[in-house]
This record gives structure tokens, C-alpha cells and sequence, in this order.
């Protein structure tokens, strides 16, 4: 007796993956966040690797719907930025510091990191500014906890000509007071090119580069609750320190390196487990929420073998691989 599956049947042994609209341009070093069901991004770089100038960095805003979403809907834009995050909070999307080239072309690098922030409400459909900066800052990342938004590494680039300044703090803006200002910490690290993500009351800082040019594997951890900075469990692989991506999943969070695997912090938060792996490897990429699982947004091949469109969904297996 021949036994006929049914397509729902299938759909729990086989998951269809569909495919999303892919960027409308290839882009890495962009900001991205999910909300309400649409998938936004903002920037980046669109040139070869490390050709900064006028045109090869966006100040595009776009979204997408991921349900049944096939074009992406253009929105208002602002400065050309790469090197940035976007964060949510309260149906608002957060938008801070960056890296603007000043140069044509044709001219000599002039990267300025700027202190410009700002909020994007979506039933207004324009940007706000909110407090700037105590300084320029880009190669950074953020997140949200509770009603703060928190700043970690990064740089301030000053133009052609001038070295660059490693940002020995971080930065807590209180969003639910009007007309705050950018509260410093000191953190124990000097990183850009880092990721960070957040779970309860808890800051992860993630991997990134030192200012002698280190990958570094470690993992900064500030409590808000307490007040404290602590290490957290050393991110596994030889080549994952520069510019994964992370976010929170379902209450978990998941790491994208450049060697294509993806891990989870597990339970007891002292430790990774592999619960993924990518077909693309990727850098200066994002990761945001999609369901159960992941979508990796944008980012460049390691190596300098360009940019990605796609938006690649990322299977977050239910039982992870411990991994040291």
C-alpha cells in the first residue's frame, strides 16, 4: 500500500525556505532592524572594499514587508552613512553616529565620523533628531535595554590628515527622559569592527579589532542592573573576530561569524553552541530576528570579493552543538 504525504506533512519533515527580494543594491556596513512585520535598512557601503567616497556610501532608507513582501518601499533618507546600526524602541527606529566620506571619486580618502542621531517614527514617516553625541563615532554598534539605548566601541575618524580616536567608553542615552544627554561608562576594552546584542538586563559586546589592528575573540558583558563589566565566554573559531553580526532570537542570542557558522549563547552563559551555518560567509553584515530563525542582511565576502543583495535565512536548529 503506496503512502501519499500530504503537502502539510512535507512542510514538518522538509521546511520550505522562500526566498526574500534581495537588497536593491549589494551593501555591507549598513544598518538594519525589524518591526512590525517589515525588515528596514539604512546605508552602507556599495563600492569596492574600502573605496569610501560621495557616491559609493548610501543614505537610502527602505523596508521591507516579510510576509508576502516583494518590493522594497522606498522611505525618507538622511546623511550618507556606512559603519552604523539601527535599534528600535517603543515602534520607533533609532539611527546613531556613523562614517561619512567627504571625498569625490577622484580624491584622497576624507572619512569623518559624525555625532548626528536621530529617530524615524513610521506613522509620521519622517526622522527626528535626538541628542547627539558627546563626539563622532562609527565602526561602533548598539542596543536596547529596558528604556536605554547603549553605544559600545568604535572610533571617531577626523578627516584626511588625522589619526583616528579610540572611544575608551560607551554611551547610555535614557529614552524615556526628554531632552536627555549621553551618559559616558568606561568599558574595559578598545574594540571597533564588535557586535553586540542583549539579553535582560545584560550588554554582550562581541568580538571586533583592537587598535593595533588584533581580531579579538572576547566577549564584554555589562550588567545595568549592577552597574559592572565581566567577561563572557571567548566566541569559538580562529577568524571570527572582525565584524560578525548579533541579535537577540527569541529570547537567545545568535552570532554570525566570517567562517559561515553561527552560534548560540547557551543557557548557562558561559559557553557557545553551534546551531547554524551560512552558505554565504560573511562580514560588516547584519543579523536580525526572522521568527524562529535568522536573516543575515547585506555584508562583503572576506578576502574583498564584494558585496551581498540577499537576504539569507539562517535555520536555527533547536538543539545546539557544544562548542569550546
Amino acid at each position: 500500500m503506496k503512502h501519499i504525504l500530504s503537502l502539510a506533512m512535507l512542510v514538518i519533515f522538509f521546511p520550505i525556505v522562500f526566498a526574500l527580494p534581495p537588497l536593491p543594491e549589494a551593501t555591507s556596513s549598513l544598518g538594519a532592524v525589524t518591526l512590525d512585520g517589515y525588515l528596514y535598512a539604512y546605508g552602507g557601503h556599495a563600492g569596492t572594499t574600502h573605496k569610501f567616497n560621495t557616491q559609493t556610501v548610501l543614505g537610502t532608507f527602505q523596508r521591507l514587508k516579510l510576509e508576502g513582501g516583494k518590493d522594497w518601499e522606498s522611505l525618507p533618507g538622511g546623511p550618507k552613512l556606512q559603519g552604523m546600526n539601527l535599534v528600535t524602541h517603543n515602534g520607533k527606529i533609532y539611527r546613531i553616529g556613523g562614517l561619512q566620506p567627504k571625498n569625490s571619486p577622484d580624491m584622497p580618502a576624507d572619512n569623518v565620523s559624525l555625532s548626528d542621531c536621530a529617530s524615524f517614527d513610521p506613522k509620521e514617516n519622517k526622522w527626528q533628531p535626538i541628542s547627539s553625541l558627546p563626539s563622532g563615532r562609527s565602526s561602533h554598534d548598539l542596543v536596547v535595554v529596558g528604556d536605554k539605548l547603549i553605544v559600545v566601541g568604535g572610533w571617531e575618524s577626523r578627516g584626511k590628515g588625522n589619526m583616528p580616536v579610540w572611544h575608551e567608553t560607551s554611551l547610555i542615552l535614557d529614552l524615556k527622559t526628554k531632552g536627555a544627554k549621553w551618559e559616558q561608562i568606561p568599558q574595559p576594552f578598545i574594540r571597533r569592527a564588535l557586535t553586540a546584542a542583549s539579553i535582560s538586563n545584560k550588554v554582550y559586546v562581541i568580538c571586533g579589532m583592537d587598535e593595533m589592528g588584533v581580531l579579538k575573540n572576547e566577549v564584554d558583558v555589562y550588567d545595568l542592573a549592577t552597574k559592572k563589566w565581566s567577561a563572557g565566554p571567548l566566541l569559538p573559531g580562529d577568524k571570527t573576530g572582525f565584524s560578525p553580526a548579533a541579535n537577540n532570537v527569541q529570547g537567545k542570542i545568535i552570532v554570525s561569524t566570517s567562517e559561515g557558522l553561527v552560534f548560540r549563547l547557551n543557557d548557562a552563559a558561559n559557553g557557545w553552541e553551534k546551531v547554524g551555518t551560512s552558505n554565504t560567509k560573511r562580514i560588516v553584515h547584519r543579523l536580525v530576528p526572522y521568527g524562529k530563525n535568522a536573516l543575515l542582511v547585506g555584508g562583503a565576502a572576506p578576502g574583498g570579493a564584494g558585496n551581498f543583495a540577499d537576504l539569507e535565512i539562517i535555520l536555527i536548529a533547536e538543539k545546539g552543538e557544544p562548542v569550546q
